[in-house]
């Protein structure tokens, strides 16, 4: 049995979510933390999900937390309340895991945008992603990952990245596996603050584990020494220009994330701001 985990907070559509899940024909458990009565009272409508209802909202890793102490399944599978994961996607996460050297796998995020500059940023930044993992990174994203039970058991509740940190965790216990067949459908935002705040956090996260853990495969460096990847992908001039934007709204987000949390040692908390459009 897989035990199946969604963290959520304020999330009007993840009945979509819990559908997609359900449907999946693998033996599982289904289980939602969240803090708010909205999300609780869409959840208590599905017969067989097993809600943890948050006295307070601490924070997407305390949710995690409360999920992996709560999980009888010998993989956990982890998702979003905003994203839903394509059918049959399930079945192919765990097939890896016949190996039993393998402690985790990942799936493929796939932008839902269809038009504009966010969603041509965004199945950019995407595709970047896949074609990294296809060539051997070692890149988590609790948008859709499976790890065994036991591989690690909780995360600091001030973690930013929770993905990156189960990722780190798991790799001790054994091999990572990309699974591109197992797609989940992400929403990218639709407006330039929310994409800031996305990014921030994450780049702010990357920060976090090189502190935590004395280095960081994911830093400004590293991203600067690729930047030139995301010019193969222009094709007219409106592009060019929505790539410089990019470019500067990238660093921008850097900026952002050392000034928040080298300068002014922010935390989880502070850092950590909902990101509206993915959620629409």
């Amino acid at each position: 049995m897989i035990t199946v985990g969604i963290a959520a907070f304020k999330e009007p559509k993840i009945a979509r979510a819990l559908k997609a899940v359900l449907r999946e024909d693998v033996k599982k458990e289904v289980i939602v933390a969240c803090p708010d009565k909205e999300t609780a009272g869409i959840v208590k409508g599905f017969k067989g999900v097993k809600l943890i209802k948050e006295k307070r909202k601490e924070g997407k890793p305390s949710a995690v937390n409360k999920i992996l102490r709560a999980a009888k399944g010998d993989i956990i599978v982890l998702t979003d309340a905003d994203m839903h994961v394509k059918k049959g996607s399930l079945k192919k996460l765990i097939e890896p895991f016949k190996d039993k050297e393998v402690s985790v796998a990942c799936g493929r995020p796939v932008v839902t945008n269809k038009t504009g500059m966010m969603a041509y940023w965004g199945r950019t930044l995407y595709d970047i992603v896949h074609k990294q993992r296809l060539a051997g990174a070692e890149h988590l994203t609790t948008n859709l990952c499976a790890f065994r039970s036991g591989c690690v058991n909780r995360i600091p509740k001030e973690a930013l990245v929770d993905d990156y940190v189960i990722g780190l965790e798991c790799s001790k216990k054994g091999g990572f596996v990309y699974v591109p067949q197992a797609v989940v459908k992400v929403k990218f935002p639709t407006s330039i603050s929310d994409f800031l705040k996305q990014r921030a956090r994450t780049f702010a996260g990357y920060m976090q584990v090189k502190d935590w853990y004395g280095s960081s495969e994911r830093s400004f460096k590293g991203e600067v020494s690729q930047a030139g990847s995301v010019l193969r992908y222009i094709k007219n001039p409106k592009e060019f220009c929505w790539t410089g934007l990019l470019a500067f709204f990238r660093l921008v987000a850097w900026l952002k994330a050392y000034w928040d949390y080298r300068v002014r040692n922010k935390g989880l908390k502070d850092i950590w701001q909902p990101v509206e459009t993915t959620k629409a």
